[in-house]
């Protein structure tokens, strides 16, 4: 389709559809624990949490940890059980990056152990940003910790943040000579102030990071955990598959004309109305003067 369609069923959730070889239940149960997967996976109440497990490293992005990240998204985006998504870090971080020792390996030629793919060099951190993007179902990223770099990157694809007064989020890019954190990081907070916050290297938290758009959510951190479970209950009990079509039109539309954009947007009603269960089911709790009963259909 051209640009200036508004065919809405083109990069839709659908292109999820065999993307995982295995249930996210079936994920959970093979990599949890495993003390050679630096991350540890769980599926309860329709809510999939991944949490990246190398404490000692910061949680920072090797081969193991990056596929295995990768490989959960596209497990949770698969599978119907699944309604919403919680990104989380072990240790007091969340993630400082790209793991610098497996960077230098890379730039020293190995091509096999290091976090980028070995064909077209793309960093996996990019590949986990785009399936937070696509992925069909509402994101959520609980920061305890420091999210840098790509960390940073993942974090800022994410649908919501939610963060502790312990947590701060930059880019620390430029003092290690490389660039990064332009495009998502520019989309919270303008590319001014994205700029600024690349070129001083600084790290940012509390309420700035709110007023900044970078955090949605600050917390106490003896009132994070259950903050989080509450939002990712409230999310899961969402009509999912508007969630995947709202996403997907958000993507589509950003940065285009406004006519377009709007067209587009009712192309997408039409579709909600003609293919969603849970379109009806809201429309008739309505008129009922009830709560939906939302099935993610």
């Amino acid at each position: 389709m051209s640009q200036g369609g508004t065919d809405a069923g083109l990069g839709s959730a659908a292109e999820w559809a065999g993307a995982a070889t295995e249930s996210f239940a079936d994920f959970a149960d093979r990599v949890d624990g495993k003390e050679d997967v630096p991350l540890r996976a769980s599926l309860v109440d329709g809510v999939a949490t991944l949490t990246l497990d190398r404490p000692r490293r910061r949680n920072s992005l090797d081969l193991a940890l990056s596929r295995h990240l990768l490989l959960g998204l596209m497990c949770a985006g698969d599978d119907r059980r699944v309604r919403t998504v919680v990104l989380t870090g072990s240790g007091g971080a969340f993630c400082a990056g790209d793991d610098v020792e497996s960077v230098r390996r890379w730039r020293l030629g190995d091509r096999v152990d290091t976090p980028f793919d070995p064909i077209t060099s793309d960093a996996h951190y990019l590949r986990v940003c785009e399936a937070i993007l696509h992925l069909p179902k509402p994101v959520i990223v609980g920061l305890t910790g420091a999210a840098a770099g790509a960390g940073a990157e993942i974090a800022c694809a994410a649908d919501f943040r939610l963060a502790d007064t312990r947590a701060s989020i930059g880019s620390c890019l430029a003092g290690v000579g490389h660039v990064g954190n332009v495009v998502l990081m520019s989309r919270l907070t303008g590319p001014a102030r994205a700029t600024e916050i690349y070129l001083t290297g600084r790290m940012v938290s509390g309420d700035e990071a709110v007023r900044l758009g970078l955090f949605d959510r600050l917390c106490a951190p003896e009132d994070f955990d259950r903050e989080l479970a509450k939002l990712a209950g409230r999310f899961a009990a969402l009509p999912t598959a508007s969630v995947g079509l709202f996403k997907e039109l958000r993507e589509r539309s950003w940065g285009q004309p406004a006519e377009y954009g709007l067209r587009l947007q009712d192309a997408y009603h039409l579709k909600t109305h003609a293919t969603v269960a849970d379109a009806r089911e809201g429309m008739a709790a309505f008129a009922e003067k009830r709560q939906p009963r939302f099935t993610g259909d």
